[in-house]
């Protein structure tokens, strides 16, 4: 039997190098699908980490309370939000509310903010930034938002209004160069507000640039900025996440009573803990993953009806020598079995090489992202590589199947006829 195999494949090999071209354009169709789903699940699957790991930059132990389209789910919600539905139920007094030790001993920090963009300027030089406009709690719950230059604006300037910014370290530089901001007045809505305040470095999180941000005390943008009184979001730190489910029903609790709601599914609001937050981002990221995968299973589906084609032009040009070898004792069964080998042979070759590639492309794929100052780790899924490998196998077989048969059932004397 060994021997058996090897002679086919000797003649396969043999067959598939009477034709050196149209094997190449036969294994990079294959190349291509296996390369495509390869570097497709691995960026798939980068994205997720990167999300998470940045997600867990804020803390294991942080929960968060976001404003909610009564009625609909947290997806519905956002979709609606982002097609412009405000709503201003969530004000800093629910912030207080929440922040009462003898309900809640089990906060640590409580912090209300709103976010929103604006143009900034310092003498001649203008940039559009986005800016958080919060409490003097605010890095509390950030443990990341550190200072480099000055200070965070304490809690009587939030109270008092006070004209006072806090700037990200790329609109330092924008607007001062080498020089020190530290009490420079910066206008925002020709505004003027004094810096106390430079952040260190941190790059982007979420797609977000926080060197790009400015943070302003929250009433102070309420006021003369937003023109609003409500919050988007407020988010606490907990002691530890042993007290999230407690720490869920309580909030929810307490809001409903504050926004006079009777009925849960009418709440105006979401009380997510991180955990929960990282279960959506995994979600939508592997919904996204998966449909990406299909599309470049297609390209797999395309380069296995592209060998059928190549094998049905070989029989064809091949004829004669079929018809040879059936009058020479070749049996129907040996005549399938090289036909089936060489689209077999292409689609192993081509998922070999594919795996190459496509490991290579999402090497350069990482570090090309990791230019952009985003911590994206290189992944590469075991898992995608085996399944198109095996795919691309099974290819060969089903679609060189039928080309091989029809082969194999050609009658000698006609063959031996065919010009």
């Amino acid at each position: 039997m060994l021997i058996s195999f090897l002679k086919t494949l000797s003649l396969a090999i043999t067959g598939l190098k009477t034709n050196k071209t149209r094997t190449a354009l036969s294994v990079l169709g294959i190349v291509i699908g296996v390369a495509a789903v390869i570097v497709i699940v691995s960026i798939g699957q980068g994205l997720r980490a990167l999300i998470v790991n940045q997600l867990n930059v804020f803390g294991e132990n942080m929960m968060s309370v976001q404003v909610k389209v009564p009625g609909s789910d947290y997806g519905a919600s956002m979709q609606s939000m982002v097609e412009g539905t405000v709503i201003t139920t969530l004000k800093y007094a629910d912030v207080e509310a929440v922040r009462d030790k003898k309900r809640f001993p089990y906060i640590k920090s409580v912090s209300g903010y709103t976010m929103g963009t604006e143009w900034a300027s310092y003498q001649e030089k203008e940039k559009q930034v986005m800016f958080i406009a919060s409490d003097a709690y605010y890095p509390k719950i950030d443990g990341q938002a550190k200072i480099a230059r000055g200070r965070y604006f304490t809690n009587e300037e939030e109270r008092g209004m006070a004209k006072v910014a806090v700037i990200g370290s790329a609109v330092a530089k924008k607007f001062f160069g080498n020089g020190d901001p530290i009490g420079k007045q910066i206008k925002i809505k020709q505004i003027n507000f004094k810096v106390i305040g430079v952040m260190a470095d941190r790059g982007m999180v979420m797609m977000f640039d926080y060197d790009n941000l400015v943070y302003l005390p929250l009433k102070t943008a309420q006021k003369l900025i937003i023109g609003t009184d409500h919050l988007v979001e407020f988010a606490m730190v907990m002691e530890d996440d042993q007290h999230f489910a407690q720490a869920k029903t309580e909030i929810s609790q307490l809001l409903r009573e504050r926004h006079n709601i009777s009925d849960p599914t009418k709440d105006d609001f979401e009380v997510m803990s991180m955990d929960q937050i990282v279960e959506i981002v995994n979600t939508v990221t592997g919904i996204i993953s998966l449909l990406l995968g299909l599309l470049a299973a297609i390209s797999l589906i395309v380069g296995g009806v592209g060998i059928m084609n190549i094998m049905l032009v070989i029989v064809a040009e091949r004829t004669r020598e079929i018809g040879l070898r059936k009058a020479l004792g070749a049996r129907q069964k040996d005549i399938m079995n090289q036909f089936v080998a060489e689209a077999v042979l292409i689609s192993v070759f081509g998922g070999i090489i594919g795996i190459i590639f496509g490991v290579f492309i999402s090497l350069a794929a990482t570090f090309a992202v990791r230019a952009y100052n985003f911590d994206w780790p290189f992944v590469v899924s075991i898992g995608a590589i085996i399944i198109a490998f095996i795919v691309a196998a099974g290819f060969g077989i089903l679609f060189g199947w039928w080309p091989a048969k029809r082969a194999a059932k050609l009658n000698p004397v006609e063959a031996l006829r065919y010009e």
